[in-house]
């Protein structure tokens, strides 16, 4: 399994769900075509005929349900489309892993896939797409990077689904308790909602640390209940550091990448404030984060 090679994952006989409503429909057969051929996957109204067919299937219709044991959601789970939830609940993947964790999204997972294991993934990379041209090699269109020896994901829910899944993925997944894992973007989301109030300026935000310290640290002891200071001075120092190590450019990368996600930063400092003892900084943080983005 790749990150990135769609064409790969079709190749060992995996496929890629996309939709067929009415605007792709509007862009004629032939394109419709064009995408199968490059591997865009099977359609939901595909999947959902494999699925209703009972043992009466062929082989190219058992292999594209049998080939659903896992499926990675990269959006929330209450963002998703009803007929794209519906084309995974008529493959019936064994697991479903959220990459969200906005508080209360579990949940929302589980109501829509009953009976499928979920669990929660915490991406140990970074990514981006990259610009499209001529000379982006097919499958390269996204490029990532992750520290060396790291994990792809941490992979934390119910012990018994952790225990089935973990060994199927290997060195990809670390198991952690989902405590562990709400405590990393307790940490690191409040920079990220302070770069956003600095409008993506990565300077800007390396000269005004006091908020986002005290706000991680009060998020921090919201969904660990522990209460950890973060020292200003110490942050900037590890953002001086993973802008050095990473071979994407940090500055740049964090600014495009988080502004896309505006609406889930502020939901994430949302959930922390509604469990938090001491909430100030994360309050004024959050109140600040609206008024850049235009909210109420």
């Amino acid at each position: 399994m790749t990150v990135t090679d769609w064409a790969g994952i079709e190749a060992a006989g995996g496929f890629r769900l996309h939709s067929d409503t009415a605007s792709n429909e509007a862009k004629g057969s032939a394109d419709v075509a064009r995408g199968s051929a490059v591997g865009r996957g099977v359609t939901i109204a595909q999947a959902r005929r494999y699925a209703q067919r009972g043992t009466r299937r062929s082989a190219r219709d058992r292999r594209v349900q049998d080939s659903w044991d896992l499926v990675v959601l990269t959006t929330r789970p209450g963002d998703l489309d009803e007929e794209v939830a519906a084309a995974i609940r008529a493959v019936a993947p064994r697991w479903v892993a959220i990459t969200s964790q906005v508080d209360g999204d579990l949940d929302v997972a589980r109501s829509l896939f009953p009976g499928t294991e979920v669990v929660v993934f915490g991406p140990a990379f970074l990514s981006e797409r990259v610009d499209a041209s001529p000379a982006t090699p097919a499958g390269r269109e996204v490029r990532y990077w992750s520290p060396f020896g790291a994990p792809t994901f941490l992979v934390a829910g119910p012990k018994h689904a952790v225990r089935r899944l973990s060994p199927e993925l290997g060195s990809l997944v670390v198991p952690v308790p989902m405590k562990a894992l709400l405590v990393s973007p307790a940490v690191f989301m409040p920079f990220v909602a302070e770069l956003s109030v600095r409008g993506g300026d990565w300077e800007a935000l390396l000269d005004h640390l006091d908020l986002p310290s005290a706000a991680a640290s009060e998020a921090i002891e919201a969904a660990a209940g522990i209460r950890v200071p973060i020292v200003p001075e110490a942050a900037r120092a590890v953002l001086e550091v993973i802008e050095r190590i990473s071979p994407i450019s940090l500055p740049e990368y964090a600014g495009r990448h988080f502004a896309r996600h505006e609406g889930q930063t502020l939901d994430m400092l949302d959930g922390w404030i509604a469990r938090a003892r001491d909430r100030a900084a994360l309050s004024e943080l959050a109140g600040e984060m609206r008024s850049r983005v235009g909210e109420s």
